[in-house]
């Protein structure tokens, strides 16, 4: 990316780069509940599912808007 006092960065990338650490934070806050839980509970696997494709469509967002950068 271009480092001149002219540039901005797309409008994809601000808003993924806002959004991405917010749900990111979402998803540690979910993993910190569910080992809550293992301490007496069964964790099941789509409460694990759920966790993943929180962190899958973070990556995916990044990749794809760092691609177009």
């Amino acid at each position: 990316m271009a480092a001149s006092a002219g540039y901005a960065p797309p409008k994809e990338l601000v808003n993924v780069t806002v959004q991405s650490p917010e749900k990111l934070e979402g998803a540690a806050s979910l993993l910190a509940m569910l080992e809550d839980k293992a301490d007496n509970q069964k964790v099941t696997a789509s409460e694990l599912t759920a966790v993943r494709c929180i962190v899958e469509a973070c990556a995916a967002n990044l990749d794809g808007v760092l691609e177009e950068a």
